[in-house]
Parts: C-alpha cells; structure tokens; sequence
C-alpha cells in the first residue's frame, strides 16, 4: 500500500521515496528526502538536530553545515513557511500534514535499515587478573565501532545500546533480537607480562554461526598503537566476510518481493561471477533496486562498475559510450553523496577507463581519507600508480589492501598489479611469477592470460607466452582500443612495449 502524506500542493509517499509537486515528480537528493521524511512525519513536533543525526546519518559522525544544506535546500524548494528553525535546538515542520493515520510505527523515519545490514560491537572481554586493564578493551571495541561506522556497508548500532551487554552477556541470538541485528563482532583481551592477546569473531546471531575468527598476539610496546593496529585488521576483515555472507544469503532466496537491500545484495553476488549472464542479472537486480530507492549512492556506484566491467570483458558495442555512461552514474553517487568512499572509489575506477589517471588517482586517495580500511580503493590505487611508474608505491598499497582484506574477490587484481609493477621495473622474471599467481586465483578472467602472455614474451620464453594468449583468447579477445582502457599506461613507450610483446605471443589485435 502506499504511504501518502499530503502537505499544501506536495504529495510525499515515503514508501516509494518520491515527492510530487502538482503531480509531477521533484528531483531531491537522498538525504534531503530522508530529512524531509523525518519532519514531515512529526510534524508539528520540535525535531531535535541529534535526533536528525541518528536518522539521517545513523552511525556516522557529520558536520552540522551537513544538515544545513539539505534544510537550505528543502526551505527553497517547499518555502521558508513550512519548517521553522528552533535555535539552539532543531526544526519543526509546520504546515497542516494529511495521511498521517496511515503511518506505520517509525519505519518511514529510518533509511532502508534491516536487521541484515546492521552489526553490533560488544565490549571486548577483559580476561587479564587486574580489573583495571577493562579500559583497554573497551576502547579497542570503541575504536572498532568508531572504524565500521565509516563503512557505506553497514548499520552500526551506537555504543551505548552494544555496551549494555557485558560479560556474562545472554545468548547471541537473544542479544540480536534485542538490539535488532543480525551479526555481532566479539572478542577477548588477554594481558599477560609484555604480551596482549585478542581474539575477535563475527557471529551471524540468527543461526549462532562463526563466520571469521582470529587470534592477536602483540608486544605492548605501545598500547595505543597496538589498539590501532588491530582495531584495524579486525575492521578490514570483518567487512568482506559479512558482506560475502550477505550476498550468499540473498542469492539462495526465493522471495518474489525482495527489498532495496536483498536486491542489491544479489547485484553484488551476480557481478562477482563476471559472465555476461551474471552481469545482466546484477544490472535488472540493481534496477529494481534504483526503483526501491532512487539515487541510492550504492546501487549507483555498482550499476557503473557494470558498464565498466563490460568494456573490460570484451562484449561492449561501443566501449567509449559504456565508459561515460560508467563516468555519469560514478558521478551521480558521488553527487548524492560526497562522503561516500565507495562512490569515490568508483568514480576514480571510471576516470582511469577514460584515461584521466591524474584524477583517478586523487578520487581513490580521497576514497581511503573517508574510510581507511576500504581495501578495494588501496588495491585500486596501487593499479593505477603501478600504471603510472610509481611502482614502489603501488606494491605497498597492494601489500595493504592483501594484508587487511586477504580473501578479497579482488585479490586476483592485487596480485596482477604486482605483475604490472615488476613489468614497468623491467623485472620480467617477477612478473611472470605475480601473472601465474592471479591466473591461478582467477583462471576465468581472459585478461589475466593475456597479462602472463605478454610477461612471458618480455622475458623471451615464446612458447609459453603462445600458449598463455591462446587460452586467453579462447573464449573472447581484446582489441587494441578495449586493451589501453584495461592497461592505462602513463607512458606511452611501455604501452606500446607491451603491445609489442602481446605481438611477439601472436596477437593481431
């Protein structure tokens, strides 16, 4: 059914997330909705700025010129009259709200937030003999909060609700049901003479499953660095595995209704399989998605990466169109949302296709500012320095992204960028070895074949080189425009070098 709130010459039906003005649709930004969504809803009611925080932006720490804007750019749009200013406090909206008896509880309120997509941090267990080391656990499980919450992933539920439950703590599954999430992050702290050791797990609460555990032992040469530290490692492995355990979960689901985040959750499953049916599927799931929630920044990001993983592959008609397409949703997330690294990430994978490196560069570096341990952006950038000669670079954004996120689906791409590094260094022995590793972790992406072809042909071994094109072109083949938007050379002498060896291995392309 849906749900119409009607306000002067204004229909707001939340639960298809429009607004119409007379009838006709009126373009607004996702956050100046959800803003709208939350005043509307009480209107009449003094709506509190910490209040708008934890609706709008729940979990995230944003500046207060944040909420300005969006207020700036409702009062335009609707007129100054209908949300008034309390200083000091919040806003009210104060025009006449019809509709309001069809409400449900406060889910209209909230962004698209399911149980699914939220995580609790508990405190960490202080199982040292003094009682008095319990400040150390608590802030290393503060830090994974603080960490997570940057996360474009994830529901993060607040401190002082995960908090409540400390040792000993009720079963997982009672937790969960309790605080309204799915997964929780949990762990022990251990201090024994010079030595700290921690373990961490991510539970799924609604099966009491252990999906990833992991064991700490550091020196307490520096207690807040090893905090840092680990906080760290754990936040950059939970986020992939819960992730991987979300889109397995959706893609087994046979309901006919999926909602905005099932449907994006397939999307993501579909595009990791990279066939041409696979990518299809992930573009109508991210559809349906757009449709749920319009201009979702996620969905957005990853319906780019779809184009750009069709020029890649070979299948694209016209691969110069598919990249400004890619270009064009890259900077419509970023434009709904500029604090989002993921569609930072995407935008700066999009500008290298058009050859902007410079740019690229500059948006991915930013990606990892917004969130630090986005693995995907440090794999990513250290591609586009190794294409740029700054190859010492790139491997050690590499080696971060492998330590932080080491089951990564991006793990094969590392692992190529290694190769790429050695070829520009000249180290063709090296190459050849970090082009066999990423064919072996990704035996069904052609790409990689062509790579340890034109590796193996630097290094003078033909034969083998022949036989690495031939498997590489088995199914489909790059022509010379497709390879320079996959290869983004800097230098124009080492593109062609490896055009060149790509020749000598018996490529007419």
């Amino acid at each position: 059914m849906t749900h119409d709130l009607t306000f002067s010459h204004f229909v707001l039906r939340t639960h298809e997330r429009q607004l119409l003005s007379g009838g006709n649709p009126v373009t607004l930004g996702a956050r100046a909705f959800d803003v709208l969504c939350a005043l509307v809803e009480r209107a009449g009611v003094l709506v509190s700025k910490t209040q708008l925080f934890d609706l709008v932006w729940p979990g995230l720490i944003v500046e207060e010129n944040n909420l300005q804007v969006h207020i700036s750019t409702l009062r335009k749009l609707l007129g100054p009259e209908l949300i008034a200013t309390v200083p000091g406090r919040g806003y009210r909206f104060t025009g006449s709200v019809s509709g309001m008896e069809k409400k449900p509880a406060i889910a209209a309120l909230l962004p698209v937030v399911t149980a699914a997509r939220s995580i609790a941090v508990l405190p960490f267990v202080n199982l040292s003999d003094d009682p008095e080391q319990e400040y150390f656990s608590d802030g290393l499980a503060e830090d994974i909060i603080s960490k997570l919450s940057r996360s474009p992933w994830l529901f993060v539920i607040a401190r002082n609700s995960s908090f409540a439950y400390r040792q000993p703590s009720p079963p997982a599954a009672d937790v969960c049901r309790a605080l309204g999430t799915r997964y929780l992050v949990t762990g022990t702290v251990r201090r024994s003479g010079a030595v700290v050791r921690i373990t961490a797990d991510l539970v799924d609460g609604h099966n009491n499953e252990t999906l990833w555990s992991q064991r700490f032992d550091r020196p307490l040469t520096d207690l807040f660095e090893v905090q840092h530290q680990i906080s760290t490692s754990i936040v950059s492995a939970v986020e992939p595995v819960y992730l991987r355990r979300e889109e397995l979960r959706t893609s087994q689901s046979e309901a006919p209704d999926l909602q905005y985040w099932e449907l994006l959750m397939r999307a993501r499953w579909h595009f990791w399989r990279t066939t041409r049916e696979n990518i299809d599927a992930s573009r109508a799931c991210l559809a349906k998605a757009l449709e749920a929630k319009p201009d979702d920044p996620q969905c957005l990001a990853l319906l780019s990466f779809t184009h750009m993983s069709r020029v890649w592959a070979g299948w694209a008609a016209d691969p110069k169109q598919e990249i400004f397409e890619a270009n064009r949703l890259a900077l419509r997330a970023v434009s709904q949302d500029d604090t989002g690294s993921y569609a930072h990430f995407t935008l700066g994978t999009a500008l290298s296709c058009a050859g902007n490196l410079p740019q690229a560069i500059a948006e991915l570096e930013h990606a990892l500012v917004l969130y630090p341990q986005f693995a995907g952006a440090a794999g990513e950038l250290g591609r586009l320095l190794a294409f740029s000669g700054r190859t010492e670079e790139a491997v050690e954004y590499v080696l971060q992204a492998m330590d932080a996120s080491p089951h990564d689906p991006h793990l094969s791409l590392w692992v190529r960028t290694r190769a790429i590094a050695c070829y520009v260094d000249g180290d063709y022995a090296g190459a050849v070895k970090y082009a066999y590793q990423a064919t072996a972790k990704r035996p069904d992406w052609f790409f990689n074949y062509y790579l340890l072809a034109a590796t193996q042909a630097a290094a003078g071994d033909l034969e083998e080189a022949r036989k690495s094109l031939a498997q590489g072109q088995r199914d489909r083949s790059y022509d010379l425009q497709v390879l320079r938007i996959g290869h983004p050379f800097i230098d124009e002498r080492m593109f062609n070098h490896f055009v060149e060896n790509l020749r000598k291995a018996g490529w007419a392309g």
